[in-house]
């Protein structure tokens, strides 16, 4: 009994006779791909060696856990107070409120931006490009008065050799910056001149990402997952080509309209291609998630994955201390002496300017642990009151009071701590020797009792 057989995935060309059996479908399901494979074996495997991507910073960032990698390190950072100090030496350092680069961190980084979004938009680059320039504006006195982030897709770096300078040109401006005029983020690379963008030491982890998604959504293609042959065992030659036509025409415009295909009286489906849970293809996203997180050194918790619930509670507070140190401060820390160095005059610096992010913020654990940090901090005398209400942007406790230390236990001024001590130590020996001859009163008229 002749049989016809068509395939429902992409071509319409009817095969009434396909080289296929039950035992080929069964041994195509056995090579099923593992993460644990080589990159070109893993690709093969599940048929997507003909799919090939190239991957650019902007196919990355369509990568859900990148984008989102991304858009957590640069917010977190943008978000800390940055700001000018002045260090007095042992007596610390001191905000510098008046200072125009300030105003500049704190206030505008330039007409068009605020310190969030131009602090961003440099952390952006540098992330994903490798490196980020920003050009250094100065007043008649040489001071910063605004900083202007450009994207790397619009500036140009060049190297004299000779005098080994970099050299920043920006086309569409016509301008030509020289090294102490930018403020040049990099991130790693080996020479440390030019930062390498993360895509380029990742692209393979990347490629996967990319390919796999590629290969589902053409899996998913016509809202369908079925992949296969249909089964006819009434048609007897291939003069009914029609009837085996029009019964595939009849599924596939199913498909096509609603999704759902009812088949016809003695018509069996076999399944030839891999259904989703078969071809790994969650899997293959659960590691591409996980590989990219740690190229960025976060955990998936960070980034709204809840599925592993451990990730919450109590260990949020030392996720963040582990963040905050591995990850956010190293970042900090270049932003800072690239500003330092290029944003003061060299009497500024000799003076004890610069500029620092505060941190406080992220490592101060929950409202309980803070509460409790303050607390200990005042009545220990190391903080003063009026610094302690400062961290909830209260104002100084009224008369002065709060200007003052105080030390734990009757919260004695430490300036008078001494004069405090003398006087309890003469109250005592007066009390002491009250209650001396209290005693010998009540011991002599109990021996003029006893007499009687």
């Amino acid at each position: 009994m002749a049989k016809w057989y068509s395939k429902l995935f992409g071509r319409r060309t009817l095969v009434p006779e396909p080289a296929i059996t039950i035992e080929s479908i069964a041994e195509q399901r056995s090579q099923l791909a593992s993460t644990m494979d080589d990159a070109d074996v893993f690709l093969k495997k599940l048929g997507l060696d003909s799919l090939r991507v190239h991957v650019t910073a902007t196919n990355a960032m369509g990568i859900a856990t990148f984008y989102g990698c991304v858009k957590f390190i640069s917010n977190q950072i943008s978000s800390l107070p940055y700001n000018v100090y002045r260090s007095n030496g042992k007596h610390g350092a001191k905000k510098q409120y008046d200072h125009p680069l300030n105003y500049v961190l704190e206030t505008r980084f330039n007409k068009n931006m605020g310190p969030l979004v131009a602090r961003r938009s440099m952390l952006l680059n540098c992330l994903v490009h490798g490196w980020s320039v920003s050009e250094i504006k100065r007043d008649n006195n040489r001071r910063t008065i605004e900083i202007i982030p450009y994207p790397c897709s619009e500036v140009y770096i060049l190297h004299d050799r000779t005098s080994d300078s970099y050299f920043f040109e920006i086309p569409h401006l016509n301008k030509r910056l020289s090294q102490d005029d930018v403020v040049f983020l990099k991130d790693l690379d080996f020479d440390g001149a030019k930062g390498t963008s993360i895509i380029s030491w990742q692209s393979r982890t990347i490629e996967i990402d990319l390919t796999t998604r590629q290969h589902a959504q053409q899996f998913f293609a016509n809202r369908t997952f079925m992949g296969g042959f249909l089964e006819h065992p009434a048609i007897a030659n291939v003069k009914d080509e029609t009837a085996a036509k029009e019964i595939k025409d009849r599924v596939n415009d199913a498909l096509l309209e609603d999704g759902l295909a009812i088949l016809p009286p003695n018509v069996k489906y076999h399944s030839m291609g891999m259904s989703p849970n078969d071809s790994r293809l969650l899997e293959i996203f659960n590691m591409s998630s996980k590989d990219i997180a740690k190229i960025w050194n976060l955990s998936l918790a960070m980034i709204g994955d809840t599925e592993v619930q451990s990730s919450w509670g109590t260990g949020v507070e030392a996720m963040y201390i582990i963040l905050t140190n591995s990850v956010l401060i190293p970042i900090a820390r270049q932003i800072e002496e690239e500003i330092n160095y290029k944003c003061f005059r060299t009497d500024e610096l000799r003076g004890g300017f610069y500029t620092s992010h505060n941190f406080k913020g992220l490592l101060r654990g929950d409202f309980k642990t803070q509460s409790e940090h303050l607390y200990r901090m005042v009545t220990g005398g190391i903080y003063m009151p009026d610094e302690g209400r400062a961290y909830d942007d209260k104002g100084p406790l009224p008369k002065g009071t709060g200007a003052r230390a105080y030390m734990n236990g009757s919260m004695t001024p430490l300036d008078l701590i001494d004069e405090v001590k003398l006087q309890k130590s003469k109250n005592s020996k007066k009390n002491g020797a009250a209650d001396g001859r209290e005693l010998s009163s009540s011991g002599s008229e109990r021996s003029e009792g006893d007499a009687e």
